[in-house]
């Protein structure tokens, strides 16, 4: 069977961010999980860490009273999360500072980019502190694909499945 679309583009985020390089060639994160990670859901991860997560997918229009195969629009959003540990700071000062080449970093690697089997690029939406507690700050940023599909029929690369209508 294949994998939603929004599951697609989230792997394929995911992949690219665990391939970014920081200073002197490390990896930029110590830990790319998805949300589908046992482990992202029952502990903090290593940081610098980035959760991406399948957010939405819509319709544009709706697809109940279109005729199977007649194109619809459709936008697919995922979620960046960034956790980073910033033990003693009271202030929240280093937590910012870590915080902001980080976002930096991600964001030139993924708005604008294609991913693989896709034809339209990434575009980055809107970003937000999620939360600043526990010497832990988590961020999310969220992107969106729009592409067209066929009502009734959801695309994955050059493959189709009609098992995961629209």
């Amino acid at each position: 069977m294949l994998a939603a679309l929004e599951i697609h583009v989230a792997d394929a985020m995911a992949a690219r961010l665990a391939g970014l390089e920081g200073e002197g060639g490390a990896p930029l994160f110590a830990a790319v999980l998805s949300a589908l990670d046992a482990a992202a859901l029952t502990a903090w991860p290593k940081t610098p860490a980035a959760l991406v997560l399948p957010v939405s997918d819509e319709a544009e229009e709706s697809t109940t009273r279109r005729v199977e195969n007649a194109p619809v629009q459709h936008v697919v959003r995922i979620g960046v999360s960034l956790m980073l540990a910033a033990p003693n700071d009271r202030t929240g000062a280093r937590g910012r500072e870590r915080l902001s080449p980080l976002l930096a970093r991600a964001r030139r690697g993924l708005a604008g980019w294609t991913p693989p089997g896709q034809r339209e690029v990434l575009s980055f939406r809107r970003g937000r502190l999620v939360s600043l507690e526990d010497a832990r700050l988590q961020w999310l940023d969220e992107y969106e694909i729009r592409r067209v599909a066929r009502a009734g029929v959801v695309e994955v690369g050059d493959a189709t499945s009609k098992e995961a209508a629209l």
